[in-house]
């Protein structure tokens, strides 16, 4: 576990809002191209899942099928015991929280963007309270972005905006949190807070958290479990030390690494050695 884990403000009762994710036997396809071919897939609660592998492996498209933005042609997607399929949208959003790897601009503030993450909770017609702006601002906080509260989104730079979007996924406070890439925008030190926020949520709501990320030694340190994938299957899964090795990378990434643990974290650090041909 990373040190100095955040305790989240809000943790939920015991028994409450537990519930995992699993793809089974999940194929798609995109404009007549297979993206995934068969793969299945679970994400627990309490635990941080890695999504890791090259460009075009299937990362995006796994998550957006776990997220109900895509239907399978054949396979399932079960939200506990319950298929996705089954689920309104307002049930899903309840349930689900996605964060894309890309989200449009627009020029609503960050409170603002932040309080999006509430409208699943919200009736039809129904304003956001003390409640949901306390919440909200908790998740500003959190992703330390509490002084962009009244600045427009399309005037922070892409790392500001990444954080807030962060913290609207926080502050749906779903079971299930789903993230594409979170840290692709972020310096040095928010990439490590924003992991240790990620790691907190799942450990101290019980939520399941799937992150994909291309940072392998980033994953490896912050990740229960990982999964590798190579042009739409799974080439490996397991705890980060049986899926970080070099011949797993050699083949996946075509890279030759050396693969050693990190002695301050006990986490498996990768290092690039060059391609393999």
């Amino acid at each position: 576990m990373a040190v100095g884990i955040r305790p989240h403000p809000n943790p939920l009762p015991e028994g409450e809002g537990v519930t995992g994710i699993a793809a089974t036997d999940v194929s798609v396809s995109l404009g007549g191209n297979p993206v995934l071919r068969g793969v299945s897939f679970e994400a627990r609660p309490g635990e941080v899942s890695g999504l890791i592998g090259p460009n075009g492996a299937g990362k995006s498209t796994l998550l957006r099928s776990l997220a109900g933005l895509i239907r399978p042609d054949s396979g399932a997607v079960l939200l506990g015991d319950t298929a996705l399929k089954r689920l309104n949208a307002g049930e899903r959003a309840r349930r689900v929280a996605f964060m894309p790897q890309h989200d449009a601009m627009h020029p609503f503030t960050a409170l603002e963007t932040v309080l999006m993450g509430r409208y699943a909770h919200l009736g039809r017609f129904e304003l956001e309270g003390r409640e949901d702006r306390q919440i909200a601002r908790e998740a500003m906080t959190r992703t330390d972005t509490a002084q962009f509260e009244g600045r427009q989104l399309d005037r922070l730079s892409g790392g500001e905006r990444q954080r807030v979007i962060l913290a609207r996924a926080l502050a749906q406070q779903a079971g299930v949190i789903l993230l594409d890439e979170p840290s692709a925008s972020l310096d040095l030190r928010h990439r490590l807070s924003m992991m240790e926020t990620l790691r907190a949520e799942a450990v101290n709501r019980n939520v399941a958290v799937v992150v994909a990320l291309h940072d392998v030694s980033l994953a490896g340190r912050y990740c229960d479990r990982l999964t590798l994938l190579s042009d739409g299957v799974i080439a490996a899964e397991g705890v980060p030390g049986e899926v970080l090795t070099p011949s797993n990378l050699r083949t996946v990434f075509g890279v030759e690494t050396t693969v050693q643990v990190d002695p301050a974290t006990g986490s498996p650090q990768v290092w690039l050695i060059g391609p393999a041909w």
